[in-house]
């Protein structure tokens, strides 16, 4: 299969083929970070769903088995009514960051940080995607919650 780029930069009169072989594969992460420097990801080799949010921060409450407040970005899965109706529970309140503030989520710098890890890098397999992702998460520092609020 032939596959022509649609925006780069290559000399005039040239258009460059890039060959693809087989189907790319995926993997999406949730991420949480807490007061104390704790971190908390959950991948899915799926597109995330609101089903995955609500299955996310459920095991938030697990772990934490206290009176918790989870701040949420503008992500649409965030937003779903299955995830809203977790307000209902009384040891959980769920804060929403303003539309488009990613410098307030400190996750945000997490997934920047990672993406500098990976950059740039062609993967053979998603198992080594995953293995380098899993490698690299534990060597993120956490940044301070502190410094976003």
């Amino acid at each position: 299969m032939q596959v022509e780029p649609r925006a780069a930069w290559f000399p005039r009169g040239t258009r460059p083929s890039v060959e693809l072989a087989g189907q790319r594969d995926w993997t999406c992460l949730l991420g949480a970070a807490t007061e104390n420097g704790d971190r908390f990801f959950s991948r899915f080799e799926e597109y995330v769903t609101a089903d995955h949010a609500k299955h996310f921060i459920l095991t938030l409450c697990e772990e934490f088995q206290e009176d918790l407040t989870v701040v949420l970005d503008g992500a649409p899965y965030f937003r779903a009514s299955s995830v809203t109706d977790l307000t209902a529970r009384d040891d959980l309140a769920l804060v929403r960051l303003p539309a488009y503030s990613p410098e307030l989520n400190p996750v945000e710098e997490c997934w920047r940080q990672l993406k500098d890890a990976l950059g740039n890098r062609f993967f053979e397999s998603l198992d080594e995607l995953n293995t380098a992702i899993d490698s690299a998460l534990d060597r993120l520092p956490i940044p301070s919650v502190s410094n976003y609020f």
